[in-house]
């Protein structure tokens, strides 16, 4: 059990992340820690003027009062040395000393996909984000986003109506989620079998500063990091940098070469990030033998015809031209066009010119 004096450093407000590190290295003992002398604090690097703020701070708490916090709200300490702590965060060149987690940590030998993207999004970045993450959530990926508006928001909802889990770390504290709609939507994550992460105190805000330092968590726990929608710069980008300095794998999905939010993601492809038009082409990066029609037959109702499930499976929400599903369905010019019919008649596909479908579900 991660001690009380441990939790009550981690939310002593002026400790980041870095003088959280400093002081679990430099005293072998949490409690000589948090009873440390002024000279002891000095000679441990924290900052001169965070010494007497932290030394009023410890005579006006009780360790225990965070831990009865945690007790309050579902939230439990999860440090580097505990064996549900992720495995490939780890690795990383600065790995969080300590996790507060509300909700469940997956198995690591799961895969585990960021899906990162701007706030900003536009409707075809939401678009693709949901049936991405579905489609990936369905295939046994855990997608992990930062639970903000737009494509984090957009990934996280695609999961859960896969039924999979997703995790999301925070740039805030786990308490500090601040308005009502991330609360539904991380008890939603916590309800589906996933859960919130931080390493931030409890109460903190969403500052823009933290985000940075979260973003090397969200890619560094995972195989690969796709960015889906990312102007120029982005903290989406910033999370992309943080795969790639840890050896992870790039994905991006392609967008308009005149729209701005498409600006990040295309100048990614550009440097060798790997091209996403649909899941498949993360699971084969992955080395996961997913089945073709798996992503099909979640959005199809039972009874519909082995011809319209292939066909199905080659639409997503990039446009793409019937002749090509056509070719990779492998049917016939007559079957395609008796499934093709059906699939558009039941509102599953719809023609967005140039005979390019894409999938309305």
């Amino acid at each position: 059990m991660t001690s009380p004096y441990t939790i009550a450093i981690a939310n002593v407000p002026w400790f980041g992340p870095k003088s959280n590190a400093v002081m679990f290295e430099y005293f072998s003992d949490p409690k000589d820690a948090w009873n440390a002398s002024a000279d002891e604090l000095i000679a441990a690097k924290i900052r001169p003027q965070d010494v007497p703020k932290f030394l009023k701070f410890r005579t006006e708490h009780d360790p225990q009062e965070f831990v009865d916090i945690m007790e309050k709200h579902g939230i439990r300490a999860v440090t580097i040395a505990d064996d549900e702590y992720p495995e490939m965060l780890k690795t990383i060149h600065t790995p969080p000393t300590l996790l507060f987690v509300k909700g469940t940590l997956p198995s690591t030998a799961k895969k585990h996909l960021a899906m990162v993207g701007s706030r900003h999004a536009t409707q075809y970045g939401l678009r693709v984000a949901k049936k991405l993450a579905f489609d990936c959530a369905n295939a046994g990926i855990v997608v992990v986003s930062g639970l903000a508006y737009g494509i984090d928001e957009a990934c996280h909802r695609g999961a859960l109506d896969a039924n999979g889990i997703t995790l999301a770390v925070l740039g805030s504290g786990i308490l500090g989620v601040d308005n009502t709609r991330h609360f539904e939507l991380s008890d939603a994550i916590v309800d589906g079998g996933g859960a919130v992460i931080s390493e931030f105190q409890f109460t903190m805000a969403p500052l823009a500063h933290n985000f940075p330092i979260r973003n090397r968590i969200v890619a560094g726990m995972c195989h690969g990091t796709l960015a889906i929608e990312a102007g120029v710069p982005s903290g989406t980008l910033l999370t992309t940098t943080s795969a790639t300095s840890e050896n992870r794998e790039v994905f991006a999905v392609p967008g308009m070469i005149d729209s701005a939010m498409s600006k990040g993601t295309n100048e990614l492809l550009k440097h060798g990030a790997h091209v996403v038009t649909e899941a498949r082409d993360i699971f084969e990066v992955l080395g996961m033998n997913v089945a073709p029609s798996a992503s099909a037959t979640a959005f199809l109702p039972i009874g519909r015809s082995p011809d319209e499930i292939a066909l199905f499976a080659e639409f997503g929400a990039v446009p793409v031209h019937i002749d090509t599903a056509i070719e990779k369905a492998k049917l016939t010019t007559s079957a395609a066009s008796v499934a093709l019919t059906g699939l558009e008649l039941l509102g599953f596909i719809e023609d967005v010119g140039g005979k390019q479908f894409v999938r309305k579900t």
